[in-house]
């Protein structure tokens, strides 16, 4: 690999003089001479387009569209055909050939300039003519770069391309598509690619846009629209072998079936399923965190014993909401049980969380038990968890940022399912667990309300099991434990 801008390239053009005039020809000659599989299936082999492959490279380089729209489901390997075109691109059209990657963030943009890099590193012909930094690839000979570009609108004004791909289109954000769509006009020939799978707000989103536009408009040569899907067969079961051929160009090929069926509901929401494996445009955006009858199956009714190895988790609040304390024993499959709760009695606008009385309320848990953990947001109770953590109580804050809660849910999530955990059957548990619904939007899954009404049921202890089965599971997966605390 020749690394950094002082790095010793050859400037002799490529020894490729494919015979064939057309673009989509000479892109498919030169991904058999050059490319290579970047990761996965058949990896570092050579890149063997499949026919569906070479029609997504019709619509971008023959079809003369200013814009292709491309939806396609998960695993049909969006990532290394992108990369794959963009580097014929960047090594093939001439002067000042700038190829632009956008995605929803910039970590999703990476992965289609990683398949691109790795693809120039495992060709010697490519490696020794560019130079390969950290965020892009520079062709010295042509004065063309190849970038992955931050995820801002702001970022994206002013740019010159010959080509540029916004991955995950369901998604990303609608002023950074028009900014970078606008940005055409300079080139004689310059294409923009939008490809993505649908998202979950089907009320506005780029990819769905173009979609509905193409649809409507079947005449405006500038739009070149293609998917795989299975829309219009929503009322197929979703392990409907009819809708996996219809949206899987993949299937048993690069794209193994075995994952499919592991991923089916009630393993994954229906809905999410949907969307990410058929391309149906599913309604239904929120659903209950679990499916029928899962939780139930958990119950195992005896209470955690005194002085068992416990966290105690706190989901705290000023005056409307409910504020709970929940319990779990440190296991790889912990049990849980409900410390206390308050809420606000019906009516009642004076009611304030008695605060003194919550805090007490943790320090007998620390003399009943052995509490290694006392988990909690710090939101609104910074004062108060620092006056336990200043007692020597082993305070840890959990902070509710996307990432985290993305990562946590989706660990209760499956181990519910799996029934790698139980709980103790009380019934004020069980009622927030049912009253939660699961938010999925572009920065992640978190469990959430079903409105924000003051009347809405109320899901505390639901966030605390959240908290507590994440911190539990670790503890009981790391052997270097704080010293635990118990006031006998």
């Amino acid at each position: 690999m020749k690394a950094g801008p002082k790095a010793a390239v050859s400037l002799e053009p490529l020894p490729f003089r494919p015979r064939s005039s057309v673009e989509s020809e000479r892109f498919v000659a030169f991904a058999d001479k050059f490319l290579r599989v970047p990761k996965g299936t058949g990896s570092r082999g050579k890149l063997h387009l499949r026919d569906w492959q070479v029609e997504i490279a019709r619509d971008v380089l023959d079809s003369g569209a200013r814009t292709v729209g491309l939806m396609l489901p998960r695993g049909s390997g969006k990532t290394t055909l992108n990369a794959a075109i963009a580097l014929y691109a960047f090594f093939c059209w001439g002067d000042g050939a700038n190829v632009v990657v956008f995605a929803v963030d910039e970590r999703q943009a990476g992965l289609a300039f990683g398949a691109a890099r790795r693809m120039v590193e495992l060709s010697p012909e490519l490696v020794e003519r560019c130079q390969v930094y950290k965020d892009r690839l520079y062709l010295p000979a042509t004065d063309s770069s190849f970038q992955v570009m931050p995820a801002s609108p702001a970022a994206a004004e002013g740019l010159d391309y010959v080509l540029a791909i916004v991955d995950e289109a369901g998604v990303v954000s609608r002023d950074l598509f028009e900014v970078v769509q606008l940005a055409q006009g300079k080139r004689e020939r310059s294409v923009l690619v939008a490809i993505g799978t649908p998202g979950p707000n089907l009320d506005d989103q780029v990819l769905l846009s173009l979609r509905e536009y193409a649809r409507d408009n079947p005449d405006d040569i500038s739009l070149r629209w293609r998917e795989w899907s299975a829309v219009g067969f929503e009322h197929h079961a979703p392990d409907c072998e009819h809708c996996w051929k219809l949206a899987n160009p993949a299937l048993d090929d690069f794209l193994h079936r075995d994952a499919l069926v592991a991923l089916l509901p009630p393993k994954t929401r229906e809905a999410t399923f949907r969307r990410a494996r058929l391309c149906q445009l599913a309604t239904e955006t929120e659903g209950g965190f679990l499916p029928p009858g899962v939780w139930e199956g958990l119950e195992h009714a005896e209470p955690i014993p005194l002085g068992a190895e416990v966290v105690v988790a706190l989901d705290g609040s000023f005056s409307d909401d409910t504020t709970a304390l929940l319990l779990a024993t440190v296991s790889e499959a912990p049990h849980f049980d409900v410390l206390d709760v308050w809420e606000r009695p019906p009516g009642d606008d004076t009611f304030r969380v008695p605060i003194a009385e919550v805090e007490d309320r943790i320090r007998q848990a620390c003399r009943d038990y052995q509490v290694v953990e006392i988990i909690a947001d710090p939101f609104r109770w910074t004062r108060s968890l620092q006056a336990l953590e200043a007692e020597r109580l082993p305070v840890v804050e959990f902070p509710h940022s996307p990432s985290r809660l993305t990562a946590a849910t989706t660990d209760l999530y499956s181990a519910c399912i799996n029934a790698k955990l139980t709980h103790s059957g009380d019934p004020r548990l069980a009622a927030h667990v049912a009253a939660a619904v699961v938010s999925d939007d572009d920065r992640g899954m978190r469990l959430a309300k079903r409105s924000r009404s003051r009347t809405a049921r109320k899901i505390d202890l639901a966030a605390c099991l959240v908290m507590a089965h994440s911190r539990a599971t670790w503890r009981a997966t790391h052997k270097r434990r704080k010293r635990a605390v118990s006031f006998r």
